[in-house]
This record gives C-alpha cells, structure tokens and sequence, in this order.
C-alpha cells in the first residue's frame, strides 16, 4: 500500500544525495525458507511515513484467514497522508480488501480512495484469466474487463511476496500486479540485492528492490518477514516500521506542520521571467530529463535531448496546422476523469457555448465560465464531477473540467503535463492544461487555470495523459531536474 501511495501521490505534485553511506555487508544471510501463509510470522504491521524528513502520514497493513473459506485469506489495509502544500493541507486516504488466495493472487477486491475529499470505489473480482473492475467516482459507475495471461497480485502482496518465496540473495521474480487507483495490470519485478546491517534498524536485514511502473522503493526485511525500513522517490520518501500509537501519532505533527515541503521538492528555480503569462516564446534547457521520457514536439515546442539534458524551443507565434484529425476524434471519447457524457458536463456545456459559432468561440466561452465559477486551491479531484461539486480545483482538475466540457461540445481535447514558469515561487511548478483540436489550425495548447486560450510560451509539455498512471515518467525528474538555461523571450 505504500506503493499505491506514492503513485497517487504523484497526482498531488503538481532529490535527495544517495542512501549507500547508511548500510553495510552483513556477512552471510540465514536461511530464507519459503513460508506459507498459515505459518506467517505476523498479522499486522504499523509503517510511519517520512516526505522530505517530515512525518506526514501512516500505513497498516494485516493479513488473515478468510472467514468460512479454507484457502482463502485477506490483506487488508490503511494509509493516510496529510502535508502543505501553496498553504493548504492535503489529505490522502486508501483502504482497501483483498481476497486472495494461499499463493497471494488475487480473487476478489474492495478499495476506497478518497483525495481531498473527492472519493472513488473500485471493486472486482478475478479468476485468474480474467479482472472485473467496477468504478464509482462522481455518482458514475463503469465497468470493464482486463483479460488476464496469468493470474495478478495485489499491490499490498509486494509487501509478502519476497517471504512467501524465500529470500535468496540474486534471486529475482517478475508478477502482474492489479493497481486499483489505475484500473490496471503492471508488470513489477522484485530482486533481492543482499544482506546489510544499518544504523537506521536493528539488526540485520535483506535487502529488496521492487520496480513497478518505473518506480523504483528498497525494503529491508528481517529475518521474521517484517519489512523494516522502505524507501521510494529517491530516498525522499521512507516509510519505517513503527508500533500502531507511534504510526497514529501523524495526525499532531501533521495538523502542526505547516512548511511547504512539498512545494519546494517539485520546484525548478530559474531566472527570472518578465510578464510570463504575456510570453510568445521563450527558450528552456532542463538538466535531469529522465531519457525514456518522451518529450512531444506540439503546440510550437521543438525539443532536442543529449542524455539528460533537454534543449526547447517553444515559439507560440506561429503554430503549426499539423495533425491527424481521425487520431483526434478519439480525444471526443468521455473517460473517468473526462466525462463528457455525463448528463451534468453535457447540459452545462451547452447552456455556456449556446449561440457560439466557432470552435474558437466556444473555447472562450468555457475558459470564461471555469474562471468565473471554479476557484483556484490546492486540491485534487479524480474527475471533472468532483470539481464541479467542489467549485475549486487545482491545475489538474481544471484541466479535467474543461476537457469534459469541450468534449461534449464536440472538441477533441487532451491533457497535458508539464513545468510553467510561476513568477510568485521564482521558478517553474509542474502544471496541467490541455489542448483542442481545432479543424484546420490543428492541436491549440489551452490553460484554464490561466483562462488563456492561446497558453504562454513558459508552458512546456513533458507528456501527455490524465490519471496517477500518466504521471509515473514525470517521477525520475522529482527532485533531480533543475533549469541551466532561460532567454531569449518575447512577448505578444
């Protein structure tokens, strides 16, 4: 569960020296042996979680017999995160239930997440060739079905796995694994890389790597089986074992810490930007690109790379007609955090693009009524439902909103992801707009949370994508990418 956490807490934002001084060879390992369920050396364990030396949240997990089902057995858990961030508290919950069976794959599931106050369900069921998802967000309920080349694991069973098969240093294993806040099936692998002793546990303790969606945490495991120490997003985030008063105790230090921790892990700082949001084009060198991220060329941005280091140029003054419009058209299809056939986001973009007669028109028309109606907050949302409930959203869910409207007023539009330069933190913040499809103009990078229907040239696209899943690539630049280079802007 501390893995889904750091995935969906990705979605909140918007590094740290290297750990190897803290741990040392331990010698040779004791035995490992496999270790059945029924002989599991223990039914609950507390995890204190620490974000840039903070502790900012708990996680509990516990593992049972299924009630009236011989075989069968329950991972249940919790975790809550709370920090600041542009002043705000956020808070992040999941429970969630898993069934699975006596080798940990998955049969049946029951999770609950709620992001500052925004809930999603997810439910289903699994015979090992087959997942049925079923979610709830916003009043709207969907389902589909993921076809299965072997049976998946629970998230919470990367945790277990490593000590069900016994910890053999070099030995490596690779599983699907059902991430619920994604509705999806990832491939995770998990190494065991040796046996160290350390200053931060006692004792001695195995040494695990998990990578999952390109994420990369390290756990340490005594020789009961207990995790001991995790740490994820290059040692910025651990999580330690803790007994349950220790792990709850979250709740004070939280409510008492009121630095912008977290802002400042995701910050870029540059030089300074005259009139930004009055920018035409600008040029940008960023140090810290991870390679596999694959930059886009829209909405005038040209990008060359060598290694880490990426080289644009976006020029918004001369943008091309270029694209496929049949590849648009899939941009019209409603998703979980786009609805645009939901009955509400259809008889609300209606009521505001009535009598407009041009795609530019009705563009204007949504930009002036999110700017109007949603107020601007450091809160996330799963969906334009959740943000049309609230009246306030951050970047994202302004972005899910309008790419909703637009939707149902039959504009392709996507959601972008990116750094813009933000004047008031002197330097650039990752960010989320869009961009519409527009026949004959092509792709038009749009912002509503600047209510700019032409986005400044300080918006730079990373990648394209809507939910937690989307973002994973941006996590290998989280405290590591810096701006080395800024010039040569003009402005409108």
């Amino acid at each position: 569960m501390r893995r889904a956490l750091v995935v969906l807490a990705l979605a909140c934002l918007g590094g740290c020296a290297g750990t190897g001084a803290y741990f040392q060879d331990a010698g040779a390992p004791p035995p490992s042996e496999p270790r059945a369920l029924d002989a599991w050396p223990w039914s609950e364990i507390w995890t204190g979680i620490v974000f840039q030396g903070r502790k900012v949240g708990f996680s509990r997990l516990v593992l049972r017999p299924a009630a009236a089902t011989a075989g069968r057995w329950e991972l249940e858990s919790e975790s809550a995160m709370r920090f600041h961030v542009l002043g705000l508290e956020k808070k992040v919950n999941l429970r969630t239930l898993d069934r699975v069976r006596a080798d940990l794959t998955l049969e049946s599931f029951r999770y609950q997440y709620d992001l500052d106050g925004s809930p999603m369900r997810v439910e289903g069921e699994s015979d090992g060739a087959e997942l049925v998802v079923r979610v709830e967000t916003g009043g709207m309920r969907s389902e589909q079905r993921l076809r299965l080349e072997r049976p998946a694991y629970p998230v919470n069973a990367l945790t277990l796995l490593p000590v069900l098969r016994g910890m053999r240093i070099g030995s490596e294993e690779r599983v699907p694994v059902f991430l619920g806040e994604a509705q999806e099936v990832a491939l995770a692998a998990q190494h065991v890389l040796g046996f160290q002793r350390s200053s931060l546990f006692e004792g001695s303790a195995f040494k695990v790597a998990t990578t999952l969606l390109g994420l990369e945490t390290e756990t340490w495991y005594d020789a009961q089986g207990r995790p001991l120490l995790e740490i994820a997003l290059h040692g910025v985030m651990i999580s330690a074992l803790e007994d349950a008063d220790s792990a709850q105790a979250y709740l004070v230090a939280a409510s008492l810490n009121k630095d912008e921790s977290l802002l400042e892990f995701s910050l870029l700082r540059s030089a300074p930007v005259a009139e930004p949001r009055r920018a035409a084009a600008l040029s940008i060198t960023l140090e810290g690109v991870p390679e596999g991220l694959q930059v886009p060329s829209t909405g005038g941005q040209r990008c060359t790379r060598a290694g880490a280091r990426l080289e644009c140029r976006i020029d918004r003054r001369n943008l091309p007609a270029a694209g496929d419009a049949q590849q648009a058209a899939r941009y019209l299809q409603p998703t979980l955090a786009a609805p645009s056939n939901e009955r509400r986001i259809a008889e609300l973009a209606q009521s505001i693009a009535q009598n407009a007669s041009s795609p530019e028109a009705k563009v204007e028309r949504l930009l002036a009524w999110i700017e109007a109606n949603i107020a601007k907050a450091a809160v996330d949302a799963f969906s334009a439902v959740d943000v049309l409930r609230e009246r306030r959203a951050e970047c994202q869910g302004h972005a899910y909103l309008f790419a909703a409207l637009a939707r149902a007023l039959g504009l392709p539009t996507r959601v972008v992801n990116g750094v813009v330069y933000a004047p008031e933190y002197g330097g650039f913040l990752y960010h989320s707009w869009n961009e519409v499809w527009i026949d004959g103009a092509g792709w038009r990078p749009v912002d509503a949370t600047f209510a700019q229907p032409l986005a400044d040239a300080t918006h730079l696209t990373l990648l394209e994508g809507e939910g937690a899943r989307d973002l994973v690539p941006l996590v290998g630049m989280l405290g590591r990418a810096r701006v080395t280079a800024l010039g040569d802007v003009a402005h409108w």
